[in-house]
C-alpha cells in the first residue's frame, strides 16, 4: 500500500542545543531571541543554539 501525502508547508521546527548537551525541540522568541521547550514551554537558559527542523507530515 502507498502513502499519499497532500502537500502541506509546515513552519520549521527548532532543535534547541545547550550547554548540558541536551537537544529538544523548542521555539525562538522573535523579540528577545530566547529559545523555550515545547515540551513545558520553559525558556531554555543554557540554549547555544539551534538548527530548523522539517516535518513532511504532523499526526
Amino acid at each position: 500500500m502507498q502513502q499519499v501525502f497532500d502537500r502541506v508547508d509546515l513552519p520549521a521546527s527548532l532543535v534547541v542545543l545547550s550547554t548540558d548537551g541536551r537537544a529538544q525541540f523548542g521555539w525562538q522568541d522573535p523579540e528577545t531571541g530566547d529559545y523555550f521547550a515545547e515540551e513545558d514551554g520553559r525558556c531554555i537558559v543554557n540554549a547555544i543554539g539551534s538548527v530548523p527542523w522539517f516535518a513532511r507530515a504532523v499526526h
